[in-house]
């Protein structure tokens, strides 16, 4: 992986270590954001983690931890 010193990853690096088509990711960033209420609260909380866990278990992989 090339370092930018944004500490940011490509979406052509996320899909290497991720194994999925960059087509995917990009649909899954693009649409994968679910609706919030008008009124927030930490409900939404668990929602985004199980929405966005393929993106957290990616970047714990790239970086060894």
């Amino acid at each position: 992986m090339i370092d930018d010193g944004t500490g940011l990853l490509t979406i052509g690096q996320l899909s290497r270590s991720t194994g999925l088509p960059v087509r995917t990711i990009r649909t899954r960033l693009r649409f994968g954001v679910p609706d919030l209420p008008d009124d927030p609260t930490t409900e939404p909380l668990s929602t985004h983690r199980e929405a966005f866990a393929w993106v957290v278990a990616a970047l714990r992989a790239q970086l060894g931890s």
